[in-house]
């Protein structure tokens, strides 16, 4: 049987996009959490929820504790990132830049669009903007996810190389 045949998933093309991707999921959250819970101050992960409300004590106490645990969860994302970076490395399938940006930008948009479909949409967790224009805010921050997933399928999907570098020490 040839050796392609029992490689199985680990042999499939896709694997070199996993590590940007995963990557990407942890970034996309540190992001969202860092300019829009932090710095903009425009919502936090739990502000649109029964008795959450940011204009108390205690619903601001809960509303960062929220944000503490969002944090360390997508840190642990950004550190499995990392690992299959690195095992990646180690078993000769560098991706190119391309493909690492393209995965990167995809998975950052993966989070977006995650983000706002569940959070936003299905649980009602916070909205990008919370006022006036909330749904208006969330309806341009899907569309922009889209958007920004679509630059980084194609950014990633530009370059057929395989970049084995297994092969490229053999020759």
């Amino acid at each position: 049987m040839p050796a392609t045949a029992t490689r199985g998933l680990r042999g499939h093309p896709a694997v070199r996009y996993r590590p940007g991707i995963v990557l990407g999921l942890g970034l996309g959250g540190f992001v969202d959490g860092i300019v829009f819970h932090q710095v903009l101050r425009w919502h936090h992960f739990i502000s649109d929820t029964p008795g959450n409300d940011t204009t108390t004590v205690d619903g601001l106490n809960a509303n960062t504790l929220a944000d503490g645990l969002f944090h360390v969860a997508t840190w642990l994302i950004l550190v499995s990132g990392v690992i299959l970076m690195w095992r990646s490395s180690r078993a000769g399938r560098v991706p190119s830049g391309r493909v690492l940006a393209g995965s990167i930008i995809t998975g950052a948009a993966l989070f977006n669009l995650f983000d706002a479909v569940v959070s936003h949409w299905v649980l009602g967790l916070h909205h990008i903007h919370e006022g006036s224009y909330e749904t208006l805010s969330d309806v341009v921050y899907f569309f922009a996810s889209l958007l920004l997933g679509a630059a980084g399928l194609a950014l990633a999907g530009s370059d057929r190389s395989t970049h084995d570098t297994r092969t490229e020490l053999v020759t």
